[in-house]
């Protein structure tokens, strides 16, 4: 009883110290000369300089994490780093679906942006005003790719270099038709024919990215079939046999009465 006493008022303490001014959590990111940085946050900060990951995790589920991490290594030591490696491998899952998300938003939308600006460059257009025109159709990652493309035009720098920090935007599967439009830009080939090729590039890379997807699924579909499906085909089918003819037998004694 002592212990759930002492782990008690230690997590008090840790979400008291986790707290700003009016008892809301204090963003990981702010520290100003209002107030000092409280531990927990000066903790986090060093943890997420080592794992940026880390920054996905809301400061309610940190705060949240520590405390119970705390109560539970006090009340059962060999489960002390049982929060912390739950809060790494949530991070690490948040942060590899909003990449996986963000790679598919980008590879779905560039055919289409790349068409549009095909009928803008052959609307007479330059390829930077039809990148601007382009913008206000587009949302989403796409959107602020090109927002920084044009950001890096306004700054001064060339296009084929705006371009080539586009292409490295993008997925590893969907560069090939931003190249085809750097070296028509780079060699003064016709853009409109280019921007025509770029964009069926651009359809087969998704085309790919549809069918790879398509191929993982029968694999991510394995483990809730031999776990789930299979034991139940065994209790339902096999089991109810077995019982069945073991009550049919009889084990009979060999030898003889004297």
């Amino acid at each position: 009883m002592s212990r759930l006493l002492l782990a008690t008022a230690l997590a008090m303490l840790l979400v008291l110290a986790a707290v700003g001014p009016g008892g809301r959590v204090v963003p990981r990111g702010r520290c100003d000369g209002r107030f000092a940085m409280p531990p927990v946050v000066a903790i986090a900060r060093r943890i997420e300089s080592w794992l940026p990951s880390l920054r996905t995790i809301r400061d309610a589920e940190l705060v949240a994490g520590l405390t119970v991490t705390l109560i539970v290594g006090l009340l059962l030591p060999p489960l002390l780093l049982a929060g912390p490696i739950g809060l790494g491998a949530e991070a690490v899952r948040r942060e590899r679906k909003a990449t996986s998300t963000r790679q598919r938003a980008l590879t779905d939308a560039l055919p289409e942006m790349i068409d549009q600006l095909g009928l803008a460059v052959g609307a007479g257009l330059t390829l930077p005003v039809a990148l601007a025109s382009v913008r206000r159709w587009q949302d989403g990652p796409i959107r602020e790719l090109i927002d920084e493309t044009i950001a890096r035009l306004d700054a001064g720098a060339s296009l084929v270099d705006s371009l080539t920090h586009l292409g490295h935007g993008l997925p590893d599967n969907a560069r090939r038709p931003v190249t085809v439009i750097i070296a028509a830009t780079r060699d003064g080939a016709p853009l409109g024919q280019s921007l025509a090729r770029a964009a069926d590039e651009a359809r087969q890379s998704r085309r790919r990215e549809a069918e790879v997807r398509a191929r993982r699924l029968p694999v991510l579909m394995l483990l809730p079939l031999v776990l789930c499906v299979l034991p139940a085909f065994v209790l339902l089918t096999l089991v109810p046999l077995v019982v069945g003819s073991l009550d049919g037998l009889a084990i009979t004694d060999g030898f003889p009465e004297p």
